[in-house]
Parts: C-alpha cells; sequence; structure tokens
C-alpha cells in the first residue's frame, strides 16, 4: 500500500558538487560542472583598491563605505554587490543623522502624547528598524563567520602553535620528513 501524500520530503537534502568531488566518485556516474572556486574566481581583485564611494554619501556613510569594502574585498564583487553596499552605507549615515538629531539627552527619545501616555519617539523606532536593515544586509553579504560558511567561503583563522605542531606531524609518514615541493 502506498504512503499517502503528506508534503513531506523522504530524502535528505542533496549533496553539493563540491562534496562530491572531494570524496571522489567511486559511482563513476557523470558530476555537474564544477562552480569556480573563491581562490580563482577572485584571483585578479586589487585587495588594495577600494571602490569609489557613491555620491550622496556621508561623512559616516563613506567611512562605513571604506570598512567595509577593506573588510569584504576578497569575497565581494563591486558588480554585484555594490548598489546593496551603497543602500547599507546610506542606512548607517542615517542612522547617525537620527542619533544627532535625537542627541544625548535621553528624554528626547520618549514624549508624552495627547492622552497622556508616554511614547516612544518615532525616530528611535525607525532607527531600531534601519538597524535590523542593515544587520540582514550585512548577513547577505557575508559579514560573518557563519554566512561566510554558509556563502561557502574560506574561513579566515589566525595561526597559533596547535596549527604549526599539526603541521609539522602532517609532514612525517614513518618517523621521515617528506620534502614539500
Amino acid at each position: 500500500m502506498p504512503r499517502p501524500v503528506t508534503g513531506v520530503g523522504r530524502g535528505g537534502n542533496s549533496t553539493p558538487t563540491e562534496v562530491k568531488r572531494l570524496r571522489g566518485n567511486p559511482g563513476r556516474r557523470p558530476m555537474k560542472a564544477a562552480s569556480p572556486m573563491p581562490e580563482t574566481a577572485l584571483a585578479l581583485v586589487d585587495l588594495s583598491v577600494v571602490p569609489v564611494a557613491p555620491k550622496g554619501l556621508g561623512k559616516v556613510g563613506t567611512e562605513y563605505w571604506t570598512v567595509l569594502w577593506t573588510g569584504g574585498r576578497r569575497h565581494l564583487s563591486e558588480l554585484h554587490d555594490g548598489p546593496l553596499m551603497g543602500r547599507l552605507c546610506r542606512n548607517y549615515q542615517k542612522i547617525y543623522d537620527l542619533e544627532v538629531w535625537l542627541g544625548d539627552d535621553v528624554t528626547s527619545r520618549w514624549y508624552t502624547s495627547p492622552n497622556g501616555q508616554i511614547v516612544t519617539h518615532p525616530a528611535v523606532k525607525q532607527i531600531e528598524q534601519m538597524d535590523a536593515q542593515c544587520t540582514a544586509w550585512l548577513s547577505l553579504l557575508g559579514f560573518t563567520p557563519s554566512d561566510r560558511a554558509r556563502l561557502g567561503l574560506a574561513e579566515i583563522r589566525v595561526a597559533n602553535e596547535l596549527d604549526a605542531y599539526r603541521q609539522r606531524n602532517s609532514n612525517l609518514v614513518d618517523a621521515e620528513v617528506i620534502q614539500q615541493v
């Protein structure tokens, strides 16, 4: 008797082609063409050059533009990520402008409505919404370790003593050092 259709999938998620290539191809079935790896696809990008900031960005927006492009230059594309990066930096500029407008006085963040209730100022709500949007855009652009892993970008690690020890031991076979070519 066949199972009733419930809308629930009956299988695992498909394995990415890159993972299949690393495992080898014991079944000898044809695989899809390999997608370019970041090392080869981005080899021609000059990491020291930051794209020109869009016109209309203020001082804070321009500073964010420089910092974000410097940090993400290895995996960001001017053509594809530039417009989103521009919106992100404009959002940061607006947040800064609203913070300056509200000032340092905490009491300016609330006001009393005509019926006597204390209400959060709309600018505060707008700052919170723009901040959440900026976090989502940063995630799309791959600025957290989990997002870089999701996007398949190489992990950036600081070398430590354990890594050096593992590197030394990985070259040993039967207690003889293998020369690296």
